[in-house]
């Protein structure tokens, strides 16, 4: 058996995502994954036990595992050491009102944890959390005219956005990617009608890590935030929330 380990962290980390649905905003939290290997269940039993030495342990773990691949070939439940049951079901439904052996799905497996695995997470105390953002996110701009990367674009000419949640969708007038004139400091106007806009019907690509788009006559040289709005939800649905998404950094255009 391989005497594989994990780097494992002290804390128990989540995730925070934001969803937003057409009625109201709900968030939810995913725990990050800490996996431990069998040379790091090992070193938990050593911790506590020196009768049996590492390599015992390994041998009998190697057999034990055998014997569930062996039990599981043959369609067996496994009961895995009392944390919970291993077992197989139907990978799918049967399209057929009346269906013979022959129309039964491969097999997948699922597992049900015991009542000790479950009473073993439940005190569980979280120590750190990273909140996720549902807002688009800008990461990049590239000026595929100058075939440049950066802040600095020129006027008319053809952007390329990388990024996160991106996709456009919603009320052609108040959603797509916007540039709003900014003084040195980044501050720029709320009123929306001084912004050059590109709405969603405008944009050549369109997707949530890429966005695509000639930049319009009314943005001139000068100083300005890049601005992108949503409504997007999953699937085809567009919610009422429009979310924003803010290019931390001022961009220039420059006369081309």
């Amino acid at each position: 058996m391989d005497n594989r380990t994990n780097m494992l962290s002290e804390t128990v980390n989540v995730t925070m995502h934001t969803v937003s649905f057409n009625e109201k905003e709900i968030s939810y939290a995913k725990v990050q994954r800490n996996t431990a290997y069998i040379g790091n269940i090992i070193d938990t039993i050593l911790k506590s036990n020196k009768v049996l030495d590492r390599e015992t342990l390994l041998y009998a773990a190697g057999l034990i595992r055998n014997g569930i691949i062996e039990l599981l070939k043959s369609g067996k439940a496994v009961d895995l050491l009392e944390t919970g049951i291993l077992y197989i079901k139907p990978d799918g439904s049967i399209d057929s009102e009346n269906p013979s052996i022959n129309d039964i799905p491969e097999m997948k497996l699922s597992f049900t944890p015991s009542e000790i695995a479950l009473d073993a997470v439940k005190d569980v105390v979280v120590a750190a959390d990273v909140t996720e953002s549902n807002e688009p996110q800008i990461c990049s701009l590239f000026d595929i005219s100058a075939r440049s990367e950066g802040n600095d674009l020129s006027e008319g000419c053809s952007i390329r956005i990388r990024g996160k949640k991106l996709k456009v969708a919603g009320d052609e007038n108040t959603t797509g990617v916007f540039l709003a004139l900014c003084d040195e400091n980044g501050k720029y106007s709320d009123d929306r009608s001084t912004w050059a806009h590109i709405a969603p019907s405008e944009l050549v690509d369109n997707t949530s890590s890429v966005l695509l788009f000639n930049l319009p006559r009314s943005a001139k040289s000068g100083m300005y935030r890049l601005i992108v709005r949503t409504a997007y939800g999953a699937g085809s649905r567009i919610n009422k929330t429009v979310r924003t998404g803010l290019f931390p950094d001022i961009i220039r255009i420059k006369t081309a």
